[in-house]
């Protein structure tokens, strides 16, 4: 007769996994916000890029945007582990769960809105030392530098990514983990592939690379324009850099 543990860890992968997908899905929201950065600001400074670079930089850009997650993904991952040693699934380790993303979502958006008046004004990312000093003043002086159509524009989109979000988050549906009873009694191989296999990934996710150096500043330079380069970058990997 097959443990409750096994059960347990099913869940855990089932929840998992659809974390991983909101995961993706926001990573597709971080390229949105990408390229409206470059349609609303980074055309006019990356005209003479060929294609190819451009798409690169957005390329690298993928790889910024999966590292956050990668990195919001390992406590998740534990905590699901921990859970389904216990057995215990209790309702409002979901609701938990969705204030954890709906909070990084916020968080991300705030944070790559201010960063765009300041990219358009200076050509880069904001830093920590930007951050540090920046108020709401300051934000609103590189808005009024700009065309009013391309401060609405971005303000609209960025909002509408953020609904977007939220309303993934909201509709996320878990289930019960009394309804993973099966009669088929796990592995070891299971096992090892449902324990291990997601930390792998998730650590890679978080290093951003499989070579010996995690993903930093250099893997963003795809040109000799400073600008476009900075572009692969996102608000949230230069917050503390």
């Amino acid at each position: 007769m097959p443990s409750r543990f096994i059960f347990s860890l099913r869940f855990s992968s089932k929840v998992l996994v659809k974390l991983a997908k909101l995961s993706l899905a926001m990573v597709l929201f971080m390229s949105l916000l990408r390229l409206n950065l470059f349609m609303l600001s980074a055309f006019a400074k990356v005209e003479h890029n060929s294609f190819l670079e451009i798409l690169h930089s957005f390329g690298a850009g993928i790889r910024f945007d999966i590292l956050i997650f990668g990195f919001l993904l390992i406590p998740i991952y534990f905590i699901l582990l921990i859970q389904a040693i216990c057995e215990k699934w209790p309702k409002w380790i979901f609701i938990f769960y969705k204030i954890y993303f709906a909070s990084i979502w916020l968080i991300i958006c705030l944070l790559s809105y201010i960063d765009f008046f300041h990219y358009s004004h200076h050509g880069r990312r904001m830093r920590f030392a930007e951050y540090s000093s920046w108020t709401p003043e300051l934000t609103w002086e590189q808005m009024q530098a700009l065309q009013t159509n391309q401060a609405l524009f971005f303000t609209i989109s960025t909002v509408i990514l953020l609904v977007l979000g939220y309303m993934l988050i909201r509709g996320l549906q878990f289930g019960q983990w009394k309804d993973e009873y099966s009669p088929q009694k796990g592995s070891k191989l299971e096992l090892a592939l449902r324990i291990v296999l997601p930390l792998v990934l998730i650590v890679l996710a978080a290093r951003g690379t499989v070579e010996a150096h995690h993903l930093a500043l250099e893997h963003s330079q795809v040109s000799d324009n400073s600008a476009l380069n900075e572009m692969a970058l996102n608000a949230v990997w230069c917050f503390d850099k």
